[in-house]
């Protein structure tokens, strides 16, 4: 019976140490969740750039909501000069435009998503939101 008081202790001590690594795994999870939440609520601004003028959207994107589909739905919200026109930026068909929100996507700051305009295009839209010039 005393062999099976040592198997008893080597699974109780075995168990601690499992236990210990659990712990610590767990912890450096959870932190790492903290973090990764943290980086997904920076905030991303959008702003469209002609020469030195541009157009601030005004409402900030956060980064868990960068994606193609919601820059073109906030875009969409921009009042248009011509009522009931669609917006028209050749910019968002091009491979630049996805990099660029992939590259946002991934990176660890606040950061802000420039969307580069033809007169025409920046033209088409009612200026009473913010402007400005950088």
């Amino acid at each position: 019976m005393e062999w099976f008081s040592y198997i008893a202790d080597i699974i109780g001590i075995g168990g601690a140490i499992f236990a210990l690594f659990a712990w610590i795994q767990s912890f450096q999870l959870r932190k790492e969740i903290a973090r990764e939440q943290r980086r997904q609520h920076k905030k991303i601004t959008v702003v469209l750039q002609h020469g030195s003028e541009d157009l601030e959207l005004p409402v900030e994107l956060r980064r868990a909501e960068l994606t193609r589909a919601e820059v073109l739905g906030r875009l969409g919200m921009i009042p248009m000069k011509t009522k009931g026109q669609r917006f028209a930026l050749d910019y968002l068909h091009t491979p630049a435009f996805l990099h660029q929100i992939n590259q946002i996507s991934e990176s660890d700051e606040d950061a802000i998503l420039t969307i580069p305009c033809k007169s025409e295009e920046f033209t088409q839209f009612d200026m009473g939101m913010q402007r400005g010039s950088r």
